[in-house]
């Protein structure tokens, strides 16, 4: 940044006056890019760079003229909080003046810059709507908004337009409802003791994540409360930093909570799952047991390969599975043993095989999860159609006509290939209620049976669905819920410590200010008194010529001793003139915050301030001849008068 003072050009009036056509004309991209008005150097009166009026005071004067919602809108605008300037800008067509409104505005998450125009006709005084960021009065409502204080967000005491005390309010607010929340899932654990152990268990395992959230919870906002009080409420950075973890708390208990209520429904799903799994793993064992005779009585062996393709593999599966199974030489040429055994189960033998190759990337479900889910699907679309068929004659929606169709069809070949479309068109129908307005909901009445034949085989369906969940990703979300929580307590710690070093810092920054100042101070301080020393030096060397004549030996001696103390005097006087310039200057930048300016200022004050200490040196040293000079020439003035008297006294 350069060192020299940002003033406005001394020619125009800061207050009263706009930059006219073609002289120092402003538009929207050079008072946007304006270093001056976008650091805020200039805070009120007009910029020399751009031409912008900064304040409402000066935005008032520079809008003059026109009517008077104008200055009623910056008025407004600046006791709200809002930054105002104004700017003449060229529209490609005319001259308009532009009222800028802009600022912080608080949204549901931070803040975020806003900037409001509204510009009239230079000329007319009438509103130019394709100027302006909206109408009038839709920018006079939007100025209303809560605006948040640059200073305030930039030194910490607030975040996102809220102070420590309200941060901790919020806080202790969201931890009350996570607490009731906690006891809301806790009296529904204890209410699923006669639902059955697995109900029961269920529960027990939310419920312990839901104290674990909880327990997060309240060290996040007792951390809070520590630095509220550490820093006396004056900085809100350590306490916004545990938000995060707030958030999360609370949404993992009410997840909690859900996962309580649906304890004891998930234990039905599971114990109707349960036989459909008990009846997949014997239909995989029965085929497997035909396929073993069918193989004996042709006298083959069975094998990985012919497993494959009785359970219908694909082909990279199938290679994969077989060199398992019986083992392989890699391309460099080392021998990999088998881990199969054609004598065993190939049933198990298959589901070790899937878990082997698990990963974090692949999930691995046993074969007979997969056979029963294909098992409880098929009975739910089965359900769905049955339902369907039941009611198809009273349905009134949307598609009820096609609907018949296909039950007609689907009557006539209840299981044949050709009919596929219509029984899967059948089937979404009663699967989807919320595609045809809940309408199968209501005409359940009209066929119980079927109604409750599909809703038990959804619940089936379901709950092999949970058991697969209960196997990888249970475990799988809440060890992704913990580590949540813990990234968002070391996170708070971290934004804490952060805080906590931002305010040393800002503790340094005010003592190399406050030193800066007090060297500013004594530097003028040696400047005023310098000057007041050589102007006592010259006026008493002014005094010494007066005792001089024209004649005297030494009367060319003092009068030039004089006139060099004058002349060092101009230099003292010259070093008071840039003491001023660089004590305005460093004023500038001690309102803009720029400590690195404001101590380069302070310097170049130091050394002015030495330099007029060295001019006072020398008029001090030529007042001392001058004096001298002057003194001598009178002591011969008064010999040469006492000399005839002294003569005429020794010869009487």
């Amino acid at each position: 940044m350069s060192t020299q003072p940002h003033t406005p050009a001394r020619h125009t009036n800061p207050l009263t006056s706009m930059p006219e056509p073609g002289e120092n004309t402003v538009n929207r991209e050079t008072a946007q890019s304006c270093p001056a008005c976008r650091d805020g150097h200039i805070r009120e009166g007009l910029c020399g760079r751009c031409g912008a009026a900064i304040g409402a005071r000066a935005a008032a004067v520079a809008l003059a003229g026109l009517p008077r919602n104008a200055t009623v809108l910056v008025d407004e605008a600046e006791a709200l909080g809002w930054d105002v300037r104004a700017e003449r800008r060229w529209t490609g067509r005319l001259w308009v003046r532009a009222a800028v409104i802009s600022g912080l505005v608080m949204v549901r998450v931070g803040v975020e810059e806003t900037e409001h125009v509204c510009a009239w006709n230079e000329a007319t005084g009438k509103f130019v709507t394709s100027a302006s960021t909206d109408g009038f009065k839709a920018v006079r409502a939007a100025t209303r908004a809560n605006v948040a204080s640059r200073e305030q967000e930039a030194a910490g005491r607030t975040v996102w337009g809220y102070d420590g005390a309200e941060w901790v309010r919020q806080m202790e607010g969201a931890v009350a409802k996570i607490s009731a929340t906690l006891r809301a899932a806790g009296e529904a654990v204890d209410g699923l003791t006669a639902s059955g152990a697995r109900a029961v268990a269920l529960a027990s395992f939310a419920y312990t994540e839901a104290l674990a959230a909880h327990r997060s919870a309240t060290g996040a906002v007792t951390a809070a409360r520590a630095w509220l009080a550490e820093t006396d409420g004056d900085d809100a950075r350590g306490c916004a930093s545990w938000r995060r973890a707030i958030v999360l708390a609370g949404q993992h208990v009410e997840k909690a909570r859900e996962a309580i209520a649906d304890a004891g429904a998930r234990a039905d799903r599971e114990a109707l799952a349960g036989v459909v799994i008990a009846e997949a793993q014997e239909r995989l064992n029965t085929q497997e047991a035909e396929w073993r005779s069918r193989l004996a009585a042709s006298g083959r062996e069975p094998s990985a390969g012919g497993y494959a393709g009785l359970i219908s593999m694909f082909e990279d599966s199938t290679r994969r599975w077989c060199e398992w199974f019986d083992g392989y030489t890699d391309y460099d040429g080392v021998q990999h043993a088998g881990h199969g055994n054609p004598t065993l189960s190939f049933v198990a033998q298959y589901d070790a095989w899937g878990k082997a190759k698990s990963s974090s990337r692949s999930v691995y479900y046993p074969a007979r999860y997969t056979s029963a889910s294909l098992i409880a699907g098929g009975r739910v679309d089965a359900a769905a159609v049955a339902f369907t068929l039941a009611v198809v004659d009273r349905i009134e929606g949307r598609g009820a006509e096609r609907l018949r169709q296909a039950a007609a069809a689907v009557r006539k070949n209840p299981q044949g290939f050709g009919t596929g479309n219509e029984r899967k068109h059948l089937a979404s129908w009663a699967k989807y209620p919320h595609n045809s307005y809940e309408e199968p909901t209501r005409l359940a009445e009209h066929a119980p049976a079927e109604w409750a034949a599909l809703e038990t085989a959804v619940a089936a369906y379901e709950g092999v669905q949970d058991f697969e969940h209960a196997l990888h990703w249970d475990m799988h979300y809440a060890v992704e819920r913990e580590s949540a929580r813990v990234d968002a307590a070391r996170a708070g710690n971290a934004g804490r410590d952060e805080a906590r070093t931002a305010r040393a810092k800002s503790g340094r920054t005010a003592a190399v200010w406050a030193a800066a100042a007090e060297r500013l101070t004594a530097a003028r301080l040696r400047v005023h008194e310098a000057v007041v020393l050589a102007s006592g030096d010259v006026e008493r060397a002014q005094e010494c010529a007066g005792r001089v004549r024209e004649g005297d030996a030494l009367a060319e001696d003092v009068g030039s001793a004089v006139h060099s103390c004058e002349e060092a005097f101009d230099a003292v006087a010259r070093a008071k003139r840039d003491a001023a310039h660089y004590a305005e200057s460093a004023q500038i930048y001690r309102d803009a915050g720029v400590l690195a300016d404001y101590v380069a200022e302070c310097a170049r004050l130091e050394d002015a301030a030495s330099r007029a200490e060295a001019g006072r040196e020398e008029t001090l040293n030529l007042y001392g001849c001058a004096f001298a000079d002057a003194a001598k020439t009178q002591e011969d003035r008064l010999e040469d008068w006492l000399a005839p008297a002294a003569g005429r006294s020794s010869s009487s």
